[in-house]
């Protein structure tokens, strides 16, 4: 009798195991970089986000109190722990009238964002906190007397939009910011 060539079942039976090994291998690392990739791009977006607010922010609020020339007014006309009002002649024409000349940020709690002049700026802002430096250098959250601001810290805690797949929580990020308003008659 002559033999046959080709394999055993023994011999298919173990090359499919390491097979199926090898396959669970590279599934699994699969697996493992899709997990780290959106990870990285909801850390990539939410950091982006929030730099984004801060800095728009920060701009608006350093400026202030700029006026050409007419009218004095008080640069930051209403500031609380989650809202500020700041007032700037942008437009050089003596007048505050201008939706970028008077401006509104205000966190809303409810929904999670940041309006600029009732506008979503933000979203997925957990907490919006304003802190003011008086002239006598005491710092509040709500004070008295707007024309002795002399600086604001902006303190954002942004949020991912969606939950991290490896911690299976929400990625999040604070950021602050000390704005001093160079128009303020410092």
């Amino acid at each position: 009798m002559k033999k046959q060539a080709g394999f055993s079942l023994t011999e298919l039976l173990i090359v499919m195991a390491v097979s199926m090994v090898l396959l669970a291998g590279i599934a699994s690392a699969f697996t493992s970089h899709a997990k780290t990739t959106t990870m990285q791009v909801l850390t990539i977006d939410t950091v982006h986000r929030a730099r984004t607010a801060l800095a728009s922010m920060t701009k608006e609020i350093r400026m202030a109190g700029y006026r050409s020339s007419g009218t004095a007014f008080t640069g930051i006309s209403q500031a609380t722990a989650g809202s500020i009002r700041i007032l700037a002649d942008l437009n050089q024409d003596g007048s505050i009238s201008g939706s970028d000349e008077d401006v509104t940020y205000t966190f809303h709690g409810d929904n999670k964002s940041i309006s600029r002049n009732g506008s979503v700026l933000a979203e997925h802002i957990e907490s919006l906190t304003l802190t003011y430096t008086m002239n006598d250098g005491s710092t509040t959250q709500a004070p008295a007397d707007l024309s002795g601001i002399r600086k604001v810290r902006l303190t954002l805690l942004v949020r991912s939009a969606t939950i991290d797949p490896l911690t299976t929580d929400y990625k999040r990020f604070e950021l602050t910011s000390d704005i001093t308003p160079r128009n303020m008659n410092l």
